[in-house]
């Protein structure tokens, strides 16, 4: 056979466009999904030969779909990524083996027929990333697998279908094939029997090879053929043996804007060595993409500036998170904190330093409801606010905290309200009566439309009206008080109801069930008044140790946040110590614990000897804000029960009976003292 007219076949590289959805959805499934796991993921990409520029092969957050599903005028390619846990590793990896084995891969698939059945695994490529979370950048390397087999030769020039004697007939048989059959098929022409016929690749038989054009989808804009056709002739010939040494006609099926197939262009080669894929290991393997410098290496891509500036907050502000899951609470609940919505009775300091470790912790809905103003000495102890802030003069702390939370993550819905909260013992004048029944009407909504109440005000009196709604509208309620250098840290008994597990027994543990636990007013036996009234500036205000707050703040969301992740959620049991010091210690060290540690019913602690202690109380049959008698007249009367206990909290006392506990214990009994002679003499 001459060789005069055959050169070398040269193939166009494959080419990779990578679109930024791609990385957006790896550092999805990298956080929420595969976390420490750097197992190897299938992907898909697609290529197009409509129009075709350069030789491109896409990826984008399709690509992580469990079927391919490529983009009209596109074929899908099937590939898989490795994404490794730390730069150290992508750099370490042993390539030329990954090349290796991902290469055999694609043999198997070729010598069982695999390929037959399915012939995008002749598309085979491979992504080796790693993905820089904490910095939005993403180093990776593409490879498109490719066995070394011997050289394809041309014979004479490339011609365009149009060119070709019949093409009319060539063309007319490549309308009738199904798109979704383009990327591989066989063009069956018999010009003595006048048969055009377009086929499926599963249909080939060594016995027409002579009157077949082998057709394939072909993305490359240059007169070389895309690199799939090395795949596909090699495939071909393991098929079919015979092939070597003769002609083997290749189309590559090229679409312009207009889906005009006329261009198309046609290579008749020969290869005429053999070559045995089926002994994967004697076979050796190239594909590996040059990077933008020409040289064989990875690419790096920042999406830093690419991302939406919301959505790159709220996957940062989630990163710490999504990192507690990966290896130290992998049942940690996050989507319960996402969608658990709290509202905070005040936006001073407690408030603030509220509002900011809800962030922390993933909290996307917070309302902060206060009647203050920020004045010039709030900035330094309430960190949502600013010096700019007092000096404007007519700044609301509810509305500001709120705004400086949506500055901070503008993924949170924040919202504040300007509401004076009615206490009992503060009398409403008739002038104020229908403000108050406004507010009144708001701040109901409010606790019915959240999940959590927290109770951070600066007054006893101004927590009776939120710790009663929570009851009222079975509300999950945490409550924080300070004084000068110590702090009260409690959840609310809830009066919720529901079938399950009660708390275990264990010896030397008394076990309160949540249902049964106390509220900030139980253990009072008198109802709250007017704290500010006759008082002087220090007596009026909540002089504290600047980190009182701050603890006490922290030790409020976190106990929220166990609670959440408990399976009984508030109803869960508190325990406490019953005996001695010795006792109890050895005691306490049986505390069940939750997901995230135990879960008292409240945090008392002490800075001037660094302690805290955990007492639990049970509710109080006669207690002003959350017993039975209390709930029952408020859901009787509703503002009508309100109001009476604004003009005085005495009423309060009479319904639940405190007037006569108060009584009794004012009582002196006085003893004849003759009575109770013990002198010497008696006792002889």
């Amino acid at each position: 056979m001459s060789t005069e007219n055959e050169t070398i076949l040269q193939f166009a590289p494959w080419e990779s466009f990578v679109s930024p959805t791609f990385w957006h959805k790896l550092a999805e499934l990298k956080l929420d999904y595969d976390r420490l796991s750097d197992s190897k993921r299938s992907i898909t990409g697609h290529y197009t030969n409509r129009n075709a520029s350069g030789c491109l092969l896409e990826v984008d957050y399709t690509a992580y779909n469990r079927t391919a599903q490529p983009p009209k005028f596109s074929h899908a390619a099937i590939g898989t990524i490795y994404n490794k846990n730390t730069i150290e590793e992508f750099k370490a990896l042993d390539k030329l083996q990954l090349l290796v084995d991902e290469g055999k891969a694609l043999l198997a698939d070729m010598c069982s027929g695999a390929a037959l059945r399915d012939p995008s695994l002749l598309t085979r490529f491979f992504v080796l990333s790693f993905a820089d979370l904490k910095c939005h950048s993403y180093f990776y390397w593409f490879a498109f697998p490719c066995p070394l087999t011997p050289t394809l030769k041309l014979q004479g020039a490339v011609q365009k279908l149009r060119d070709l004697a019949n093409s009319s007939s060539y063309i007319s048989a490549l309308k009738s094939l199904p798109t979704e059959s383009q990327n591989f098929f066989i063009l069956y022409a018999n010009v003595e029997s006048n048969v055009f016929e377009a086929r499926n690749l599963s249909s080939l038989d060594e016995k027409d090879i002579e009157l077949c054009y082998f057709g394939f989808a072909d993305p490359s804009e240059y007169e070389h053929p895309a690199w799939i056709m090395r795949n596909y002739a090699a495939f071909l010939i393991q098929q079919c043996p015979s092939l070597v040494g003769k002609p083997i006609k290749f189309l590559g099926l090229r679409h312009n804007q207009q889906m005009s197939i006329d261009d198309s262009l046609v290579w008749q080669v020969i290869q005429t060595e053999a070559c045995d894929l089926s002994q994967s290991g004697d076979i050796k393997f190239v594909g590996w993409e040059l990077n933008k410098n020409g040289k064989m290496g990875p690419r790096m891509v920042s999406m830093r500036d690419s991302m939406d500036p919301a959505k790159l907050a709220e996957n940062s502000v989630n990163l710490n998170l999504k990192l507690m899951k990966w290896r130290l609470v992998p049942d940690l609940n996050l989507e319960i904190i996402t969608e658990t919505k709290c509202l905070l009775f005040g936006a001073g300091t407690l408030g603030c330093a509220v509002a900011r470790n809800l962030l922390s912790w993933g909290f996307k809905h917070i309302t902060l409801l206060d009647s203050g103003k920020v004045g010039f000495s709030n900035p330094v102890r309430q960190n949502l606010y600013m010096h700019a802030d007092a000096v404007a003069g007519n700044r609301m702390k509810a509305t500001t905290a709120a705004q400086r939370l949506k500055e901070i993550n503008p993924s949170a819905e924040t919202a504040g309200y300007v509401l004076e909260i009615p206490m009992p013992g503060h009398t409403v004048g008739e002038s104020l009566l229908a403000q108050t029944k406004e507010h009144l009407k708001v701040i109901e909504q409010l606790v019915q439309d959240h999940d959590v109440i927290f109770l951070l005000t600066d007054s006893r009196e101004s927590r009776w009206l939120p710790t009663l709604l929570g009851a009222a509208k079975e509300k999950i309620v945490i409550n924080a008080a300070l004084g000068f250098d110590s702090y009260l840290v409690m959840r609310h008994g809830t009066t919720r109801t529901e079938a399950g597990d009660v708390g275990q027994e264990i010896e030397g543990l008394k076990c309160i069930n949540g249902d049964q636990l106390g509220c900030y007013f139980c253990n009072d036996v008198t109802a709250p008044g007017n704290s500010l009234k006759d008082r002087t500036l220090d007596q009026q205000c909540t002089v504290t140790r600047p980190g009182v707050s701050n603890i006490a703040a922290s030790y409020a969301v976190e106990l929220l946040v166990a609670l959440l992740q408990h399976p009984r959620k508030e109803l869960a049991p508190a325990y406490y110590a019953q005996s001695g010091r010795g006792k109890s210690e050895e005691a306490a060290g049986k505390v069940p614990e939750g997901l995230l540690g135990i879960l008292p019913h409240s945090i008392r602690g002490m800075l001037c000897n660094y302690e805290n202690i955990l007492p639990a109380t049970q509710k109080f049959a006669q207690c002003i804000a959350c017993s039975a008698a209390v709930l029952d007249q408020y859901k009787k009367e509703g503002h009508a029960f309100l109001l009476k206990t604004f003009e005085t909290a005495k009423y309060l006392e009479d319904l639940t009976g405190i007037s006569e506990f108060k009584r009794l214990n004012s009582e002196i009994i006085d003893f004849d003292d003759e009575e109770f002679d013990m002198s010497d003499d008696d006792e002889n």
